[in-house]
């Protein structure tokens, strides 16, 4: 019977180190060898980086008639351009191992060969370090003809039927184990467990079964280019209850795969972890004597300026976000800038606290121009009079930060050519554009997307 070679995941693409290169780094990916023209696929790039810290760039280079879009970027900033995939870190995660996922695309009526290209860039003492993946030859066609050689069954031809089961046990008065098993009835190939990670926790891997580990927007991800051949695969970790715990959280989550060609999602039950009121206030008691004894660190000034638009650069979780401080003279006013691409200065004297304006849900993509952000609420008016901005401002709180916003633009260029008006006619600092999708804040790059725009320079 007919199959394709894309329902494999067993082929992986290796790296070869640049011999200028001092660190063992090493990349390697999901790409099936057989591509068919009109499909997509979900593919993964696992590198191996080990002690690399700083600043980072990962490229693709890919064949005519492939298309790319970011599922998973791990904090970077991803950009998409003539055949070209960058993800930029200012700092890459300080992990040893990170995963980039992708979507892409193969056009229609595709047919013949191409070449992938590969490699990671980093900086150590002042010097730039190229790491190169070994080309990865990959053959495009209407997949007629194409069978799996040495096999006269697969699991596309099964009704595969997966079961999974959860259990949490309570290791100590605020530690807790989580298990999750998963009978994958003969499975092959790509597989994920993910769970949400509950609010007031930290987490660390106990027991991976060869997956690859990570936590990633409060996501724990066990991802698996190809699962075990056992029939039952287990994984666990321990949950650590820090000072902002509360009871009655439970653990919740998914089991990802492929079948026929398609993603499959089944959900992993949900259990409660049972953590009771007195060890959270002893948590909690805790953290506020280590507070109390702690000298307070000295304040963190840098400014990040970002080569490759449109960047967004994601600020790590339990860092704090970093700040620039400039006092204004005729007034008693500190601005800070946010550490986002051009990002404008922030007002943070209190002069009268106004309520955040949540952008009405509009059913559609549109687009803002952010003047100023910061971390205590300052009456508009007051930032009117200081620049002279006589156009409304709309206030929003978003992810801790007080963020002032200008214009309601449902096309990306007028937005775009609003802010370069308010560049040259106003004194904010590196005012720039902000997005939303029925009243929520996205990203400029998933706004584009879904819009069916085109960037501006």
């Amino acid at each position: 019977m007919i199959k394709y070679l894309f329902f494999l995941f067993s082929t992986f693409g290796f790296l070869v180190v640049n011999l200028f290169s001092d660190e063992n780094v090493e990349i390697t990916h999901n790409i099936p060898s057989y591509l068919v023209a009109g499909k997509s696929y979900n593919v993964d790039f696992v590198i191996k980086k080990g002690a690399i810290t700083g600043f980072a760039k990962f490229q693709i280079e890919l064949p005519d008639g492939l298309s790319i879009r970011a599922i998973e970027t791990q904090g970077s900033s991803f950009t998409f351009k003539e055949h070209v995939v960058k993800n930029i870190w200012m700092k890459i995660p300080e992990t040893p191992e990170i995963t980039l996922s992708y979507q892409v695309e193969v056009g229609s009526n595709l047919e013949g060969t191409g070449d992938i290209k590969a490699r990671f860039v980093y900086i150590k003492d002042n010097e730039r370090f190229t790491v190169g993946m070994e080309s990865f030859s990959v053959d495009i066609g209407d997949g007629s003809g194409v069978i799996v050689a040495g096999e006269t069954t697969s699991v596309a031809d099964k009704n595969i039927s997966i079961s999974s089961n959860r259990v949490v046990n309570k290791l100590g008065e605020n530690e807790f184990e989580v298990i999750v098993e998963i009978d994958k009835d003969g499975l092959e190939g790509f597989a994920k467990v993910q769970d949400i990670l509950p609010v007031g926790f930290d987490v660390r891997p106990l027991r991976t079964s060869k997956s690859v580990f990570s936590v990633v927007d409060d996501k724990i991800k066990f991802i698996w280019f190809n699962v075990p051949p056992e029939q039952k695969i287990t994984v666990s970790y321990l949950l650590t209850a820090n000072e902002i715990a509360q009871p009655g959280e439970s653990i919740r989550g998914t089991f990802n795969y492929i079948e026929n060609d398609e993603a499959r999602e089944i959900d992993i039950e949900s259990k409660e972890i049972p953590l009771d009121k007195a060890i959270v206030a002893a948590v909690a008691a805790t953290t506020v004597a280590k507070v109390n004894t702690e000298p307070t660190p000295p304040a963190i000034t840098e400014e990040t300026v970002i080569e490759e638009p449109p960047v967004v650069v994601v600020v790590v979780k339990e860092e704090p976000p970093v700040v620039i401080e400039e006092v204004v003279k005729e007034e008693p006013l500190v601005v800070v800038a946010e550490v986002v691409k051009e990002e404008p200065p922030v007002v943070e004297e209190i002069i009268i606290e106004q309520e955040p304006v949540i952008p009405e849900p509009q059913g559609e993509v549109f687009y803002r121009v952010q003047l100023a952000a910061g971390k205590k609420n300052v009456n508009i008016d007051y930032i009117k009079k200081k620049y002279g901005y006589n156009q409304s401002i709309f206030l929003e709180n978003h992810e801790g930060w007080f963020k002032y916003t200008s214009g309601n633009y449902s096309k990306y260029v007028e937005a775009r050519n609003r802010r370069e008006e308010i560049k040259r006619e106003y004194k904010f600092r590196g005012p720039f554009v902000t997005a939303y999708n029925a009243g929520e804040r996205i990203t400029v790059q998933e706004a584009l997307l879904i819009s069916k725009q085109k960037w501006v320079k």
